[in-house]
């Protein structure tokens, strides 16, 4: 189980990191602007036809970019694709501990209730280590999320050894930042991410640290910044060419 510590506004910190999960003080539109807006959605839905959208990220966490994301999907007009959310996260929450993060959520943004509760229903109650692998069929089949449970590079590689067909579209890079977290933000992650892409995968992340963005250059991204939210100045998005 994550170590975490609950303030009372119900906001998680993670003692390992030293770091928040997210702020209910504009937590959702920093999602829906670093990672949904910055990667084209939701336009990209409808562009899709009857294809499948693959999305990938870095950093499940509380599962809030999946939750928005999904809003956003289930929300949009003239839908017609499906949805494949991949996400790989080396220290999960508990059951126990997403249904308290999820009575946060449900405050502060109702609108994801209905999100929260299906992924709730199909959470393990424990995680099987011998089980690193764990696929939710969402929305009566609308959602697939497969959540990865390892650290980003080998979880990553080992997933799409099995599903070699599989493209990723779009990248969330989230997790904690590279100075708290610096063994997940390394050159070898950045190589998989490329692998794992095609022309056109776009790429965001809250983050605009220069080894982050010099890695994902390096390894094949054409890599921008863009004007951040709050007290974030700058975050970085990108395309693969």
């Amino acid at each position: 189980m994550v170590q975490i510590n609950w303030l009372k506004s119900g906001e998680p910190f993670s003692e390992q990191f030293q770091d928040f999960y997210f702020s209910t003080d504009g937590g959702l539109e920093e999602t829906e602007y670093v990672f949904f807006k910055q990667n084209g959605f939701p336009q990209r839905f409808k562009e899709a036809g009857f294809n499948q959208i693959n999305i990938g990220e870095t950093g499940f966490g509380t599962g809030l970019n999946f939750l928005v994301t999904s809003y956003h999907f289930l929300h949009s007009e003239h839908v017609n694709c499906t949805l494949n959310y991949t996400s790989v996260e080396k220290f999960p929450f508990s059951k126990i501990q997403l249904q308290q993060v999820y009575t946060t959520f449900k405050k502060s943004w109702p609108q994801l209730s209905i999100c929260c509760d299906e992924l709730l229903q199909h959470y393990p109650e424990y995680f099987d280590p011998l089980n690193r692998f764990i696929q939710f069929k969402l929305a009566d089949g609308k959602i697939t999320l497969n959540l990865l449970i390892d650290n980003a590079t080998t979880g990553l590689t080992q997933f799409f050894a099995l599903n070699k067909s599989h493209k990723i579209d779009a990248w969330y890079l989230d997790g904690f930042a590279p100075a708290k977290n610096p063994d997940m933000w390394q050159q070898e992650l950045f190589e998989v991410i490329n692998i794992l892409s095609k022309t056109g995968t776009t790429i965001s992340s809250f983050t605009s640290a220069g080894i982050v963005r010099r890695g994902l250059i390096e390894a094949g991204f054409k890599m921008s910044k863009a004007p951040g939210l709050g007290k974030k100045r700058e975050i970085l998005f990108g395309i693969k060419e």
